[in-house]
């Protein structure tokens, strides 16, 4: 129980409203760890309750000790608005009966609001690298009494490269801090150096592995054709895959504008998420998916962390994420807090071998569904190696091999190569045919 944690009755009070009885894995190693003020490195699997692992501790050292006349005492870098929005509204939920304030710093805000924001000395801000270096490089916040720096999704930042940003933020604040570093893996490149330059002497705490078995989600592939082929697939799972809230993930901001479009061209009630989009344009839309006025969104990787919504069941991968990371924060939107999901990724030839190697991650293999209704000439590859990945012909190598290589020479000479079906010229001589027997 909470209670046994020493926690101050008032962020009990918050917790028995929002009826969290029992801490999480996560939470009964970090949170006695923060309280007793040890910089910590975290890694745990999505949607097990790292954001309170770390909020509850800084919430207690706000409320029980005495703290500098001015200045931000606990300040928390997120990778993106949408993870930093919900930072903010976990943090505002768990304070609710403090007087604990709590500001949000991001890019898409006004920033002379931002500047006032600062001079009203807020105990705890979260922002995003990017704008609060903006604003450091005006001498607006100050952290020089500065008590904990918290890096969430450190792995994320890295990955959207934010790692200069990071450390000349971490310049900034009060070298006598605590500090705590979450990350959904510990082994990416970057992140022991990031921890070494933010940690003195950490707990390391690693709930589960990277290979996180999610068993409250089920995972489907579908072979498509193409692109055309995938849209038919898509419409046919919104109008019979029963669901409450659907997720679809594409891998580029003109897709998921492209897939809404075609959506509500079928009467459903469909949004975009992704980072061209205004801030203002982002918070309704998350607004209107939350409460229902919306039941599909078609995001982007903006949306697959830190996006904390209830009911999603139905997760689509119209396109494969890009590396096994994302894919597991895609699919970690759905099978929330104990609730079973679904998650089904379309897979065209360019994707077979990828989607192998997601199934080495998850050490599974994933349920392969067919559509009745809309088979198509995909069937998988005609060979494959002992790993399950595709076998590749030695003839289209060597043709690519050449192609590459007149392509150097003569664009046009490549082209009329690629679409030839006569044997290529490697090294000026055709290849020798066998005889045929007599």
């Amino acid at each position: 129980m909470f209670s046994d944690l020493g926690l101050h009755e008032r962020l009990l009070k918050a917790l028995q409203q929002q009826r969290i009885e029992k801490p999480t894995d996560v939470q009964l190693e970090a949170i006695p760890a923060a309280i007793a003020g040890e910089d910590l490195l975290v890694s745990s699997e999505t949607g097990s309750g790292k954001t309170a692992a770390y909020l509850l501790p800084v919430l207690q050292q706000i409320l029980t000790e005495q703290g500098p006349k001015e200045g931000t005492r606990a300040l928390i870098l997120a990778p993106t608005r949408e993870l930093a929005r919900q930072i903010l509204k976990s943090a505002e939920a768990l304070s609710r009966f403090t007087q604990v304030k709590c500001a949000l710093i991001s890019g898409g805000e006004d920033y002379k609001y931002q500047r006032a924001v600062f001079r009203k000395d807020p105990e705890i801000i979260i922002a995003t690298p990017g704008r609060l270096k903006e604003h450091l490089e005006q001498g607006t916040p100050l952290f020089d009494h500065l008590e904990v720096l918290v890096l969430d999704e450190a792995d994320r930042m890295l990955e959207m490269g934010f790692q200069e940003d990071v450390s000349a933020i971490i310049d900034q604040c009060n070298a006598e801090r605590q500090s705590l570093l979450l990350s959904a893996t510990l082994d990416q490149p970057g992140i022991k150096e990031m921890a070494a330059q933010l940690l003195s002497d950490p707990k390391t705490i690693q709930i589960g592995s990277d290979r996180p078995e999610q068993s409250t989600i089920s995972q489907q592939v579908i072979l498509a054709d193409d692109i055309k082929h995938k849209e038919r697939l898509l419409l046919w799972l919104v109008e019979n895959q029963p669901f409450k809230k659907l997720l679809v993930f594409s891998n580029t901001k003109a897709q998921a504008n492209r897939l809404r479009g075609i959506l509500r061209g079928k009467k459903q009630r469909a949004a975009a998420l992704h980072s061209e989009m205004k801030q203002s344009e982002r918070t309704s839309t998350m607004s209107a998916f939350r409460n229902g006025s919306i039941n599909v969104l078609v995001a982007t990787d903006v949306a697959s962390r830190g996006l904390d919504v209830g009911d999603i069941d139905l997760v689509i991968n119209f396109d494969l994420s890009r590396n096994s990371d994302d894919h597991v924060h895609r699919i970690g939107r759905t099978g929330r807090a104990g609730k079973e999901g679904l998650a089904i990724s379309f897979v065209t030839p360019k994707d077979w071998n990828h989607k192998v190697t997601l199934e080495r991650f998850y050490q599974t293999k994933f349920e392969q569904r067919t559509i009745k209704a809309l088979v198509g000439a995909y069937k998988g590859p005609k060979k494959l190696k002992s790993s399950g990945k595709a076998a590749g012909s030695k003839k289209a190598k060597l043709k690519a091999k050449a192609v590459a290589k007149a392509n150097k020479k003569s664009p046009a000479k490549a082209k009329k190569m690629a679409k030839a079906k006569k044997p290529v010229l490697i090294d000026g001589f055709a290849p020798m045919k066998k005889k045929k027997p007599k």
